[in-house]
């Protein structure tokens, strides 16, 4: 939700693999559909994609940058928790591309093994407000006790028919800023 992560991968995946997803991106976490493939080929994608140069150059989603710089300005801590891989070279280059597209705004970037649960580590950052476009690891913030705001993205619109009314959902990064700055 801070980084183009499906761009980049739809486009590192047409040009490594010579699979063409929709340009709308996937309806679902599940990538079956988007790719056309087994769930099982898609996780092997994913992790090599975010083992590949490619995962550390990519673009900022918009209003993010905005609206970072903004709480940051507003004295918020800033904390990136990500499971999106925990080997050291990825994780350099998930530090050095959320420190290059958002001017070194985090005070601390997590990075998780692939599909690793998120739950210990909003347990230890208990009390503050969470923001995610995951529905399961909104949930998690929430028993955390965090403030839990919901990004609404293609991928998760199923999940907001039957959310939980402890979380909060928007459409855009602007009444993120306006509720916290």
């Amino acid at each position: 939700m801070l980084l183009d992560w499906t761009g980049g991968f739809r486009h590192w995946v047409s040009v490594n693999h010579g699979i063409e997803p929709s340009a709308s991106g996937p309806k679902s976490w599940s990538l079956f559909n988007w790719l056309g493939l087994p769930e099982a080929r898609c996780f092997e994608l994913i992790a090599e994609f975010n083992a590949s140069q490619s995962f550390g150059q990519l673009s900022a989603l918009p209003g993010a940058k905005e609206a970072v710089a903004k709480l940051k300005a507003a004295g918020h801590k800033l904390t990136v928790l990500t499971s999106c891989s925990d080997d050291p070279a990825a994780v350099a280059r998930r530090r050095q591309n959320l420190d290059g597209e958002f001017d070194g705004a985090f005070q601390r970037i997590i990075c998780l093994a692939l599909r690793e649960s998120k739950d210990h580590w909003l347990e230890v950052l208990r009390g503050g407000v969470w923001i995610e476009d995951n529905y399961k690891n909104a949930m998690m913030g929430v028993n955390a006790g965090h403030k839990t705001i919901m990004l609404r993205h293609l991928h998760n619109a199923d999940d907001e028919r039957s959310t939980d009314s402890r979380i909060h959902w928007v459409d855009d990064w602007r009444p993120i800023v306006s509720l916290f700055s």
